[in-house]
């Protein structure tokens, strides 16, 4: 018979390998777990921070947490709340968390299976958008984590837009920013991470231009006949601008993406616009100075007839988990 503390760490691994599916800046995965006896504990990987896009770690923190939230929805999938301690140890910063198998609960699995369901949808939407309750939802989901979901009405959309050009521009432009994108688009296979060029798509129909992320090979996946009329444009905000903030957005971001996918949409983010510090400035002034922008996502339906997108990249369990 299998002893309790066994059946707990067990549980904890299989939260984190549901987490390595979790999204993150440009696919870089740039998260560790070991595992003890008793928890597991999630850690910064700086050898996959960016550089050029990322070099304050706002985005790699954001990333892990989508990876904790990603764990947790594994937990509560298999009947168990998720008792987190966030950043416990300050010696440490790159400790990230420490996760514990909580007390019992009914079962929820339908985040849990929208882990395996979610895909990073850059083609243009459908003409429909999504519906009112659902959006009502996906603000829902980030209030939970005590985020704030924005979304962009029509009189800022042109701002968005020129903001977005902006930070494609100044991307294109910085040596280390373009060196990021170059190095994180262009991965051998064997790596299993970064953008590869079947999730990319040529620029097609779009409200808002999309980020370049081909510069060395070109994209391989059919934009398909969406016209993306029906595309909601939101913002990720957070109340201050501290590294507690980054992650607990990561949280808050899987928790709207794995909601809207269980609901049949689709999303992709645009976090060029956090990456260009006077963007997201500008994006801050847009909020009337009241809150921080932490990344920003379109989200819509999908075109009913277009093939699906085929599954990011995965490093593998043996690399990213360390077992006791």
């Amino acid at each position: 018979m299998t002893k309790p503390g066994r059946a707990e760490i067990d549980r904890i691994a299989e939260a984190t390998i549901a987490a390595l599916r979790a999204p993150s800046i440009l696919n870089t995965q740039p998260w560790r777990w070991r595992l003890a006896t008793t928890h597991g504990e999630l850690w910064a990987d700086r050898a996959r921070q960016l550089p050029g896009l990322d070099p304050d770690g706002r985005l790699l923190l954001l990333s892990c947490g989508t990876a904790l939230h990603h764990a947790t929805a594994a937990l509560r999938a298999a009947g168990y709340r998720a008792e987190i301690e966030r950043r416990p140890d300050p010696a440490r910063p790159d400790l990230i968390a420490r996760l514990r198998q909580g007390s019992p609960i009914d079962p929820d699995d339908e985040l849990y299976r929208a882990i395996y369901q979610r895909r990073t949808d850059r083609r243009p939407f459908a003409d429909e958008p999504p519906a009112a309750a659902v959006v009502d939802e996906l603000r829902a989901a980030a209030e939970r984590h005590n985020v704030h979901l924005h979304v962009v009405p029509p009189d800022q959309l042109t701002a968005l837009a020129a903001a977005v050009a902006h930070a494609g521009a100044a991307e294109q432009t910085d040596p280390g920013m373009s060196a990021d994108v170059l190095t994180w688009t262009t991965r051998s296979r064997d790596d299993r991470d970064g953008v590869t060029a079947r999730s990319l798509t040529a620029p097609g129909r779009r409200s808002i231009a999309p980020r370049n992320l081909s510069p060395a090979r070109p994209p391989s996946l059919e934009p398909g006949p969406g016209q993306d009329r029906g595309t909601v444009y939101a913002l990720l905000v957070t109340d201050a601008d501290e590294p507690a903030d980054w992650l607990t957005a990561g949280e808050a971001l899987s928790d709207v993406w794995l909601t809207l996918t269980a609901r049949g949409l689709a999303a992709s983010p645009i976090s060029e616009v956090i990456e260009v510090a006077p963007v997201r400035l500008a994006l801050h002034r847009l909020l009337g100075g009241v809150g921080h922008p932490a990344i920003a996502l379109r989200i819509g339906v999908p075109v009913s007839d277009a093939d699906p997108v085929p599954p990011a990249v995965r490093r593998s369990g043996t690399d990213v988990i360390g077992l006791p």
